[in-house]
């Protein structure tokens, strides 16, 4: 072979490796996902930054609380998810804003903000390493979305090689209610 010839060959070969490099790296939305640690809801999951256990979910149609000593009643044309939980910081001191519910359909609901107020409401508050928060989420979402639910807690919203939990909720121990009243204590 002549030195043009096999310049040529390492010209196309090293295009063929390139062109399957391309294909085969993963996106950067990819490599810079956010660490999901699973579990389910009678389990506390850890992940690289917090744990959280839920203690229980309710379903109703109307909320009721107080808010600066005045009743607020919320109705709504689908339904609220409370889950009361527990997370506890590990390493340093950071909120938890971000809670999405992901329906029987995998549609994603963030917490609503219609309910943004209700007393001990998770997003309201700070973790402290070592030391049990405990709260609520609250969602709204329609009825035949609540089948086969699963709470996605983390720092932020789409966060970026950070951690998050993701707890499979159990169908069966969802409380169902007409009306659920938020105490003090968001119970």
């Amino acid at each position: 072979m002549t030195p043009h010839i096999l310049r040529i060959f390492a010209v196309v070969a090293t295009a063929l490796v390139l062109a399957a490099l391309q294909t085969t790296t993963p996106s950067y939305a990819i490599l810079t996902a956010p660490i999901r640690t699973t579990g389910h809801q009678p389990e506390t999951v850890t992940s690289t930054a917090f744990s959280l256990k839920v203690r229980d979910v309710s379903r109703a149609k109307a909320l009721a609380y107080d808010q600066f000593g005045k009743a607020v009643a919320l109705q709504s044309s689908g339904v609220w998810i409370v889950v009361s939980a527990e997370l506890r910081g590990l390493q340093q001191t950071m909120p938890v804003h971000a809670a999405t519910m992901i329906g029987a359909s995998g549609r994603l609901y963030r917490q609503s903000q219609r309910a943004a107020a209700a007393p001990n409401n998770l997003v309201a508050k700070v973790l402290q390493p070592g030391l049990p928060t405990t709260g609520i989420f609250i969602f709204e979402m329609p009825e035949d979305e609540t089948a086969g639910m699963t709470l996605v807690v983390s720092e932020q919203y789409d966060p970026q090689l950070q951690g998050e939990v993701a707890v499979a909720l159990d169908p069966d121990a969802v409380a169902p209610r007409e009306r659920l009243e938020i105490g003090p204590n968001g119970s």
